[in-house]
Formats: structure tokens, sequence, C-alpha cells
């Protein structure tokens, strides 16, 4: 068995997400790069948007779940995999589940948004409810432990962080000449993924992270250069924020690969969600649009530099968006 300090640095590389890419490829939909002529103007460089909101699921997760489905063995597809997630992680583990045959168990805070519990329940997912989404952590955990299913996390997971990594390889592909890519964070795969190809390809390409300030564990951890306490408030955009575990894999990753982790503010982020309605005719979720918050707040810093921003979800009920944008 590895010591801890060898779990922690266990590095997704660019083949593992070369060889997600193939895993993938009949699953997910290589999403659009779309130019944004107002964004352009108010940084002063071309800035394209990568919309994974319209990813099948409505966000970027299918691409990490369909590839921790495609390396299950035959026991574990038998038993299943169980997840705790705030919403898109599950239903992209309840549509690459069902899709193979795989069962697959939820465990949701009862705030999550209740399209998305409809959506999974729709692809045959058992849904179970707790209080808060570390509750629901522990209980998946413990479930896995008992019962057999894997346990798959949202980011502290080789293959969710690798098939993340693929919407990194569909930019560098589309866009060569990219020479910074935005992305938000919460528990650091899909930053990881990216930034790790992103610089294979290329290794002059930036990665700035963004991050809600109300919830800014890698922004702190990333300041001080090691894991550090952190004090957490809850944010809107839930995907982004909450507790994460010190062990995650994808801390030395995002130390050694991310070149900054920035904060935004929750007006920040829903103001990014009605500049993608005005401007994009797009409806992205609070987390989806931390991106494009983080290219409007430092548009002077991106000044004059080819940018692409992810913007990776559009999974809110119509209840929940109006809501925010009236907030």
């Amino acid at each position: 068995m590895p010591n801890e300090n060898e779990r922690l640095d266990r590095r997704v590389s660019a083949p593992d997400i070369l060889r997600a890419a193939q895993n993938i490829r009949p699953v997910i939909r290589a999403t659009p790069l779309d130019r944004s002529m107002e964004l352009s103007g108010l940084v002063g460089a071309e800035v394209r948007l990568k919309l994974e909101n319209q990813q099948a699921t409505g966000s970027f997760k299918l691409r990490g779940a369909a590839n921790v489905i495609a390396h299950l063995d035959d026991r574990e597809r038998a038993t299943g995999v169980i997840a705790p997630t705030a919403g898109n992680h599950g239903l992209a583990l309840a549509q690459a589940g069902r899709a193979a045959g795989v069962p697959v168990t939820i465990c949701l805070p009862r705030t999550a948004d209740p399209m998305k519990i409809a959506a999974m329940t729709a692809n045959a997912a058992q849904i179970e409810f707790f209080d808060g989404i570390e509750e629901a952590r522990q209980a998946a955990l413990a479930q896995a432990h008992q019962g057999g299913a894997r346990f798959v996390s949202a980011y502290d997971n080789p293959q969710m962080i690798a098939g993340g990594g693929t919407v990194g390889l569909e930019i560098l592909t589309d866009w060569v000449d990219v020479q910074v890519i935005l992305v938000c964070i919460g528990g650091g795969g899909l930053a990881s993924g990216i930034a790790t190809i992103a610089k294979a390809i290329n290794p002059d390409v930036e990665i700035w992270a963004i991050q809600s300030e109300v919830s800014p564990t890698f922004i702190r951890w990333k300041q001080a250069g090691t894991q550090v306490q952190v004090d957490l408030a809850p944010s809107i955009a839930e995907g982004i924020s909450g507790f994460i575990e010190p062990g995650t894999m994808t801390w030395p990753m995002v130390r050694d690969r991310v070149d900054r982790v920035l904060p935004v503010t929750e007006a920040e982020i829903r103001g990014a969600m009605l500049w993608m309605l005005d401007h994009h005719q797009q409806v992205v979720e609070p987390s989806g649009a931390a991106a494009v918050a983080g290219a409007i707040r430092y548009a002077d810093s991106l000044a004059g530099r080819r940018t692409a921003a992810v913007v990776t979800g559009g999974n809110v009920s119509g209840a929940r968006y109006r809501a925010l944008l009236q907030a």
C-alpha cells in the first residue's frame, strides 16, 4: 500500500487524458468554443467561451463519469457506484451508469436543485438525502465500505480528473494560440486536468482558476503554498464551494500546474449569469458562470491576451434561476 505522501502525489498525466478522450468519445459531445464579442471588447483581445453547459447532462461532469464507468471491472459493474454530490456529478454518473447497465446510488444534500434530482431519478439512480454535502459524503463512504459499491469522488479520483482534462484537450485542439484558460475550481479536478493537458501541449499557456470568495479553499492553499485551515461560508455556487479533504490528490496538481487561483464575489457570479443571458442567450448555473465572472473582474489583467473561459454547466431550475437573478 502507498503511504500518505505517495497517495497525495499521484498525478494524472497527459497520456491519461488522451486515453480518457478515447474512452468517452462515444458518450460525450465535443462542445463549442465560441467567440464572445462582448468579452473580447472588454479584455481587448479575443475571448472564447467553452460551452460545457451544452454538454450532454448539461455539464462537463459527464466526461469524468463516463471515464470512471469505462474503468470498472466486472465486479464493480455488478455492485455499482455510489457518490456524494451537489447535483451535476450525480447526474453525470446516473446517465453514464444507466447507459452501461451499472447501478448508481447518489447521496445528496436536501438543498439540491429539484431539476437535478428529477433528472437523476429519470436515469434510474437511487437517491438518498442528507442535511449537507459533508454528511452525504460520509454516508457514501460508509455505504461503499459496507456494501462494496465503488465510491466515486467528484474530484479526488484519477479517472474523473482525466475525463475533465479532455475539456482542455478540445480547447487546445480548436485554438492552438490560446494564452490563458479560465476555469472555475471547487475540488480542483477540472482545473487539474485542464492544466495537465494544456501545459503538456503548450507550457506557456496559463491556467487561472476562479473560486467564490466565500469558500476560498484553493485560494488560501495556493497563497500559503500548503494546506491550511480555511473558514467557509455557503455560496450560491454550490458546485465550487464547501469542504475539500486535505488529502485530495488534486492539491499537488493545483499547486504546481495551475498558475493563479482568484476570487470572485457572489454578486459577480450573479452578474455573470445575467451577462450570459443578455449577451449570449445562454442559461448558466452559478458554478458554471464563475469563469465568466473572472474574465469580467480581471479584464485589465487579461488585456491583450487570447483567453478561453470554461462555462462548466447550465443545470438550474427556472425558479432558482429567477430567484438568483432577482436577488
